[in-house]
């Protein structure tokens, strides 16, 4: 299994079977400079995903699960490892959502296995030639385990201002929101820009709402443009910006004070969205978008099954939704 180092606070390469280890700028510095790299040995978390994700639930849903039941400390010292016949349904970047907000469970890394999924990707990548299987031994023993049915999970959202403050969206409907923005590290794929356009297609946002979208990277925007999604986010009223991390580090889209803002970010600790007095919820994309339509925190099924728009199910099946040119999304 390949090593990497990252200087930032998440290790989401574990999406493509990497172990991959968050450090800090020094320690990266000194790694560099042939200085040995020095930690704790990690227990390692196994966590079994089984069935298949309803309708309008997303792998944004499935970590922000594992936040609600363990919180931001519950992965503290531990290396978590997704096995099991629910990661047939997941794609290389639905499990980069869920890699790259380990970091919030105080998780050491995150890591999936390099299987099928991971093939897809890289030959879409035209990196085909780099595929190398990697999986658990079949017996393999873990420190821990766990289970997450990913059939009878439902649209979360973390309140402000902690990742683990998760509840259903259910149960916070109705709280009125000034922005929705949806980007950033936890959006590296083009589905979940390509979802949000097809849930605002021919209809518009609410006149309170700004609803800002930042492109992970611009080959997405490229992507979004060719298949006519960024003229319908456009026309729906969506600001789109630059690529890059920007509101998720307070580079831009800072929030009004004491306005609810909601964010498909990693993160909600109060502060780093550049206003002091921010409001910040976490949540998917599917709520996000539909939330920007009402101006309303509101559940991404009650919206979906009064309109035209159909499930939002991960990877391919999202190319079903709309009339737009849809590439491959996963």
């Amino acid at each position: 299994m390949a090593r990497g180092r990252r200087s930032v606070s998440f290790a989401a390469a574990g999406s493509l079977g990497m172990l991959a280890l968050g450090t800090g700028g020094l320690e990266v510095a000194l790694a560099m400079a042939g200085w040995p790299l020095h930690f704790t040995m990690p227990e390692i978390w196994g966590i079994r995903l089984t069935d298949r994700l309803p309708d309008w639930v997303s792998a944004k849903d499935v970590v922000l699960e594992l936040l609600r039941r363990h919180g931001v400390s519950g992965a503290v010292n531990r290396i978590l490892e997704y096995q099991g016949p629910g990661l047939e349904q997941l794609t290389a970047m639905d499990r980069h959502v869920i890699a790259n907000m380990g970091a919030e469970l105080g998780a050491t890394a995150s890591v999936f296995p390099s299987d099928a999924a991971v093939r897809d990707f890289l030959h879409i990548e035209e990196r085909g030639a780099d595929f190398h299987e990697l999986a658990a031994d079949p017996d393999a023993v873990y420190d821990l385990t766990e289970e997450i049915d990913l059939g009878s999970l439902e649209p979360l959202i973390a309140r402000p201002t902690s990742p683990g403050n998760v509840v259903p969206v259910r149960k916070a409907a109705g709280e009125p929101i000034g922005q929705a923005v949806i980007g950033s590290s936890a959006n590296p794929g083009l589905r979940d820009f390509a979802v949000a356009a097809a849930i605002v297609t021919g209809r518009q946002t609410h006149p309170a709402v700004s609803f800002d979208v930042n492109p992970t990277s611009r080959e997405i925007l490229a992507d979004l443009t060719k298949m006519g999604a960024t003229f319908e986010l456009i026309a729906a009223g969506a600001r789109i910006h630059q690529a890059g991390c920007l509101g998720c580090i307070g580079m831009g889209q800072a929030p009004a004070p004491g306005r609810n803002s909601l964010r498909t970010f990693p993160r909600n600790f109060p502060g780093p969205s550049g206003t002091e007095q921010d409001a910040v919820w976490l949540c998917s994309p599917e709520t996000a978008a539909v939330s920007a339509l009402t101006g309303t925190s509101t559940p991404s099924r009650r919206v979906a099954l009064a309109s035209r728009v159909r499930p939002s199910g991960p990877g391919t099946a999202a190319r079903a939704m709309t009339g737009l040119r849809w590439p491959y999304i996963g």
